[in-house]
């Protein structure tokens, strides 16, 4: 270790401590260090290498492994080359009276200057206050040509003059110091920038998903089982009596606000590299067919209240063509359409209702439209509060249909079709409504596939239970 003078001592040259410090032979220890290291890294390559080539190792074990040694040979190189430039740029030995370019022996060249300059400085400042002194010391009367007198001044600038350059010399040595610091940090920063090795943000973001891993899995997994359980208690509650739909829409918003938090997460997951894509195409599955079931719903909806409009406008055309009169006519349309709107709503059902099978477009849009969650979920709360009046009550049982079909096992798609039982047979056979009828089983059969499929990819990602039924059944 180099011992340097004291911080009092610099004073002279009009430093509050040692200019140049450090210590060359731990920069050089450290040198040696990263060479070992670079010579370690050389040898595990050619060993690989030397692996990687035994020709008469052939199978697929030998193929996957070449595949493997050459990423890894590659990643070899560029790690040597990392700590081998380090190790020459800082040096692996102090050199003693030679320019270099390793920082530990241009820093003890930078320290030797500083010391000596420190050495003049203090022997030329003892000469001016030497000098000084004498001066002080002649009579005030001396004349200023006396021989003495000269002497100390030309001892006092011979004095100021040495220390000058003493601290020329010091700023020199800080030059070479730090031109020296310069130039290996450059070595090493370009290497480090350049070598391919530097972790850039996807490494960053791996090792902060590796690092949070443990949480983040525990909020996918009960975010799966939330969605799956709310989502199977949205069918359930739906038939309680009264307050069932609105506990159904409930349940509904929390299983599709629960599904966006377990895809959100196993996507982070795996693209960190520590979860499944199995999981994220799980929870992609189970996310749309929530919003999807949503959409069909709305369509079905839709569908039937086009329908019966549509029902009631054909009946009434059909009856003035028999020779009725118009509020004949219009009474046997009411008849034979039993529920449906009228007027300019009856105009916006027809326009809006879903021309084909599937949910249309804002249907869709509905069904993933977070505001309308919103809205169904405040109705849903603000219906359990109204709901146990004698009115809600006897509105509540009344309401409640048997299913007719697997798309009609959500209460109130039963219902909705128990409504549609309202249409006439004349209505019926007209193809128009019949037509809209078909439209009316597409959409709740959407329904029914999405909520099935929403169902397994939920008990398969929250459980495995898919891949275990699969497994006794195949085994």
């Amino acid at each position: 270790m180099t011992s340097r003078p004291a911080a009092h001592r610099w004073a002279v040259l009009d430093e509050m401590s040692d200019p140049v410090p450090g210590d060359p032979h731990e920069v050089a220890r450290l040198g040696r260090q990263l060479r070992k290291t670079a010579e370690a890294i050389e040898k595990e390559a050619r060993e690989i290498k030397a692996l990687a080539s035994v020709e008469n190792w052939k199978s697929k074990a030998a193929t996957e492994f070449r595949a493997t040694a050459e990423g890894a040979g590659d990643k070899l190189r560029r790690a040597f080359k990392r700590y081998d430039e380090a190790a020459t740029a800082l040096g692996t030995q102090v050199r003693e009276g030679v320019c270099s370019n390793e920082y530990a022996s241009e820093l003890h060249r930078a320290q030797q200057m500083a010391d000596k300059a420190l050495r003049d400085a203090e022997a030329a400042n003892d000469d001016l206050t030497s000098a000084q002194r004498s001066l002080d010391g002649q009579p005030d009367e001396t004349p200023k040509d006396d021989p003495n007198t000269k002497k100390y001044n030309r001892q006092r600038e011979q004095a100021s003059s040495s220390l000058s350059a003493a601290k020329n010399a010091l700023e020199a040595a800080k030059g070479i110091r730090d031109r020296a610091a310069k130039l290996a940090a450059d070595a090493i920063y370009d290497v480090i920038e350049g070598d391919g090795l530097k972790d850039g943000w996807k490494d960053k973001f791996k090792n902060w998903v590796h690092e949070n891993s443990s949480w983040l899995g525990e909020i996918s997994k009960w975010a799966g089982r939330i969605a799956l359980w709310a989502g199977v208690a949205a069918l359930a509650l739906g038939w309680i009596p009264v307050i069932g739909q609105a506990l159904a829409a409930i349940a509904t918003t929390i299983a599709l606000a629960a599904s966006v938090v377990a895809l959100a997460t196993d996507l982070v997951l795996a693209l960190g590299g520590e979860g499944s894509w199995k999981s994220v195409f799980l929870d992609a599955v189970g996310l749309a067919t929530f919003g999807l079931g949503r959409a069909a719903m709305a369509g079905a909806k839709g569908v039937a209240a086009g329908s019966k409009a549509l029902a009631r406008s054909n009946l009434f055309k059909q009856a003035v063509a028999a020779g009725a009169k118009t509020n004949k006519a219009w009474a046997i349309a009411n008849r034979g359409a039993q529920g449906a709107i009228r007027g300019k709503e009856s105009a916006r059902a027809l326009a809006a209702m879903p021309k084909g099978r599937l949910p249309s477009w804002n249907n869709i849009k509905e069904g993933f439209n977070p505001v309308s969650m919103y809205r169904d979920t405040v109705d849903g709360v603000k219906t359990i509060s109204q709901a146990f009046s004698k009115q809600g009550l006897r509105d509540g049982i009344k309401g409640m249909a048997v299913p007719r079909s697997a798309g009609t096992l959500d209460p109130e798609l039963a219902r909705v079709a128990k409504d549609l039982g309202g249409i006439a047979p004349d209505a019926l056979k007209m193809p128009a409504v019949s037509s809209a009828l078909g439209n009316f089983g597409g959409q709740t059969n959407v329904w029914a596939g999405a909520t099935a499929a929403g169902v397994a990819a939920g008990a398969e990602g929250a459980y495995g239970a898919v891949t275990s039924l699969y497994g006794r059944v195949a085994g």
